[in-house]
């Protein structure tokens, strides 16, 4: 089993993780993008003033989905 985002994203092969990401809806979409977040700020990836500009971005992505 191959994982991604820290095992966020679990898939047997190419194909069926391929399968999922063009099924998925937005809800699922959005839990992906904040996981794979997380999973950076855990990481390093980004500085604290990164992490508040993206999640500041995904909140009003979430509003306006509303």
């Amino acid at each position: 089993m191959k994982t991604l985002f820290g095992g966020l994203i679990e898939f047997e092969n190419q194909l069926k993780l391929t399968e999922f990401l063009k099924n998925m809806d937005n809800k699922t979409s959005m839990k992906i993008i904040e996981g794979a977040l997380e999973y950076g700020m855990k990481n390093g990836l980004f500085d604290l003033t990164e992490a508040c500009c993206l999640y500041t971005a995904i909140n009003k992505i979430k509003y306006y989905e509303e």
